[in-house]
């Protein structure tokens, strides 16, 4: 008879909350996080326990509060550049209203197909879902069981998201995560395979 352990691995998924700079197309541009987002957060995790690790993006508006809340709790932490959100190329630093006012036709595209409508000399679609796909892969098999918290962006999530439910590429974009929000997956294993689902999505903000 094969082995049915069942194992159980809950990875919740928390989105950055506000930052410097106001409503650009942030990216890769490094900025820490404004005094709302740093309260927005500890309002959000406050109430929330259980967590054996975190695991963050290297940017600033994940780690530094990654780093406090690991401290306060006691819990290792893991800095993987694999969850870094992605490089939008010439609209890095730029105001998303600028862009969908001057660039209306490709913005509306990248929206729509972003698998075939790369935003100018920006990080391609496939190439951040593999390596989105490959640090979560290592992230559940490294944590198997465990409870783990992954603090990362609203791209990130969004590939997350649609790789876990096998979505084409061009759903990424229909998934919102506001500020602060939350989802939850939950992966149970099976001798050599794992069956994820998604618990939980937009999740409540304190």
């Amino acid at each position: 008879m094969p082995d049915f352990d069942m194992t159980t691995t809950t990875v919740d998924i928390l989105r950055h909350a506000e930052c410097e700079g106001g409503p650009i197309f942030r990216g890769s541009t490094d900025v820490a996080l404004s005094e709302a987002g740093w309260a927005r957060l500890r309002r959000v995790t406050g109430p929330l326990e259980g967590w054996d690790t975190i695991v963050t993006s290297p940017m600033r508006r994940c780690r530094e509060f990654s780093a406090e809340l690991a401290a306060a709790r006691d819990v290792p932490l893991n800095v993987d550049e694999r969850f870094r959100e992605m490089y939008f190329g010439d609209w890095e630093g730029v105001l998303i209203a600028d862009v969908w006012a001057n660039q209306s036709d490709a913005a509306r595209a990248w929206y729509v197909d972003p698998e075939n409508n790369t935003p100018p000399n920006a990080e391609p679609l496939p190439s951040i879902r593999a390596r989105v796909a490959e640090g979560w892969t290592e992230l559940v098999a490294a944590n198997r069981g465990g409870h783990v918290l992954l603090v990362c962006h609203g791209g990130v999530i969004r590939n997350l998201v649609a790789h876990v439910l096998d979505l084409p590429l061009a759903a990424t974009n229909r998934f919102g995560m506001p500020y602060g929000c939350r989802a939850r997956i939950s992966i149970t294993h099976d001798g050599e395979s794992s069956m994820p689902r998604l618990m939980g999505y937009n999740l409540d903000r304190a």
